[in-house]
């Protein structure tokens, strides 16, 4: 069973399409133990779960080893949301050591190309059962700075990516739950070929509804549950 399809079988059982995503700026020796709490309260309401450096960077992966067993027993998908940006060689380094850890997808930027970037990549992870999300439009306010770029011809730097997720084998596609037109026009580049996941939604204003009317299928959400002092309660909301 690949990455889409246990995805899809978690937001099933779950009846969730909200992906967790364990984002904390505690001090170091807080946030560990709250994203274990966090996760333990809302582990069966959640289709997903996503880490980024704020808990990679200071743990590393042996220190999530809780947190990887907690996703595998629950059948949990994990999503590693790294961006990765660099040559092949590092980037298959990076994806070989989060698969042989337990992770089940990470995060990419198609920017830095097929040859000698990610084409052996998306081969990689596609050996070892994974998924690879390709970035296609961020959620914060500079992303129009850079993904909305125009090249020569006029066309978009995110519609690219949309096209170059559908091309090069991605299971899906990052886009902001802010900007519904262009998650209708990715869907409309990728059709059913890969999953939309929508960040921004709650703390950076982006609406959950919006998002998925526009043809997203999943959104990925922190500050809203992770700040909440019933976390379980603003998991419930978002998936009402």
């Amino acid at each position: 069973m690949d990455f889409k399809e246990r995805i899809l079988r978690s937001a099933r059982a779950r009846k969730s399409r909200v992906v967790l995503a364990l984002d904390f700026s505690d001090p170091y020796d807080m946030r560990l133990s709250r994203a274990e709490k966090v996760l333990d309260l809302t582990k069966g309401e959640v289709a997903a779960v996503k880490i980024n450096h704020h808990l990679l960077l200071p743990y590393g992966l042996r220190g999530l080893s809780g947190i990887i067993g907690t996703c595998k027993q629950e059948g949990l998908p994990l999503i590693a949301d790294l961006k990765i940006n660099d040559i092949e060689s590092t980037n298959l380094n990076i994806a070989d050591s989060l698969f042989a850890f337990g992770f089940d997808a990470l995060i990419a930027n198609p920017f830095v190309g097929r040859e000698e970037g990610l084409g052996k990549v998306v081969q990689r992870v596609h050996s070892n059962g994974g998924g690879i999300l390709f970035l296609v439009y961020m959620s914060h306010e500079g992303a129009k700075e850079g993904y909305a770029l125009r090249l020569q011809g006029g066309e978009p730097f995110y519609r690219v990516f949309a096209q170059r997720a559908k091309e090069w084998g991605a299971d899906g596609v990052i886009v902001s739950a802010k900007s519904a037109d262009k998650i209708t026009e990715t869907r409309q580049i990728v059709g059913k070929e890969c999953l939309i996941f929508s960040p921004g939604v709650g703390a950076q204003g982006g609406d959950k509804s919006s998002g998925i009317a526009a043809g997203a299928d999943f959104i990925l959400v922190g500050r809203s549950i992770t700040e909440s002092p019933d976390p379980l309660k603003a998991v419930r909301e978002l998936k009402a």
